[in-house]
């Protein structure tokens, strides 16, 4: 919602600009970030690089699930024959495992999630350096990510079009009052 918004705010200010003069030369275009990472050469290596990670982690956890089942059917097998002491023991031994598995999957998963989020920063700042130069040589003022929701975010624009510093000068000045 919140890049809907920004993109309606800019093209209103496009539009709006025009009796200023600022819109003489306007030129907006747009990306679709996620058919560039998987439509790019670069975008299908970052891609498999991630999914091979995320199989590595994968056969660790099914590796300890596998551990963690022989010791449930050994347990439930041998259940009966055991003393009630060894049976509390083979159920703590079990129940610990447990624990250190469901401890395992969360560490791995974050993990993953850390991978992954590294992953596509990296790829991002690729992705604008290349939208900078096409923008910088093609002349566009504004190019914004189109994405999967329709919204929109801002991903190049051009410097005197920036007026943080009089929305400073303006938060500052309400502030005031």
């Amino acid at each position: 919602m919140r890049k809907l918004l920004l993109c309606l705010g800019l093209v209103s200010f496009v539009m709006l600009s025009g009796t200023t003069g600022y819109a003489q030369n306007v030129k907006i275009g747009f990306v679709d970030a996620q058919k560039v990472l998987e439509g790019s050469k670069e975008g299908k290596r970052v891609k498999a690089n991630m999914e091979e990670f995320v199989k590595s982690r994968q056969k660790i956890i099914d590796l300890e699930e596998q551990e963690l089942k022989q010791l449930e059917e050994d347990l439930v097998r041998q259940g009966a024959l055991l003393s009630p002491e060894a049976k509390k023991v083979k159920q703590d031994d079990f129940q610990k495992k447990l624990m250190e598995y469901q401890k395992k999957a969360t560490d791995l998963n974050k993990e993953v999630q850390g991978k992954k989020f590294d992953t596509l920063r990296d790829f991002n700042k690729k992705l604008e350096e290349a939208v900078k130069q096409i923008a910088e040589k093609d002349g566009y003022t504004f190019v914004l990510d189109r994405n999967a929701e329709g919204g929109g975010s801002v991903i190049f624009a051009k410097e005197n079009f920036d007026i943080t510093s009089k929305v400073i000068e303006q938060v500052d000045k309400n502030a005031g009052k």
